[in-house]
């Protein structure tokens, strides 16, 4: 498993090219060009870790700091190229995510993943993260999003 620390300006088209093309493997069809924007714009931000996944297959991981509660950590995208199966990019993002805000002193990462992604759930449950409260809608797309937590 080959991943490195991402770059920006360097990175951002090859990350949002990935983050489309998986949503649209999993969801049949996205609007491209405001989540790829989307993408890129938080990529410019500055994070607790920006990962990409260069081998056995491409993908990336980002992870920003919460403004208003300055011991967690929010993942904001984990993403791996859809075409192959397995491999176990995502788990690897993962945790390298985990280990980078453990290392950093944050107390929790958090995420939000679509609530009916049973792939990703299974993922994030089995790294030890528990749902918290109740689903909200998508920024973008306004489907349901349930946010999960682990204490670090």
């Amino acid at each position: 498993m080959t991943i490195r620390t991402g770059v920006v300006p360097e990175d951002a088209n090859l990350c949002a090219n990935i983050w489309v093309r998986a949503l649209a493997a999993r969801d049949g069809s996205v609007d491209e060009q405001a989540m790829a924007e989307w993408v890129r714009k938080s990529l410019a931000i500055p994070s607790v870790r920006f990962s990409v996944a260069t081998a056995p297959r491409l993908g990336f991981a980002l992870v920003e700091t919460v403004n208003d509660a300055p011991t967690v950590a929010y993942l904001h995208f984990v993403a791996v190229d859809p075409d192959g199966v397995g491999g176990g990019v995502g788990r690897a993002l993962l945790a390298d995510a985990i280990h980078h805000s453990r290392e950093q002193g944050y107390a929790a990462l958090e995420l939000e993943v679509r609530d009916v992604n049973s792939r990703a759930i299974e993922l994030y449950e089995r790294a030890g993260f528990v749902a918290m409260g109740d689903p909200s809608p998508h920024p973008i797309a306004g489907y349901p999003m349930q946010r999960y937590g682990l204490t670090l």
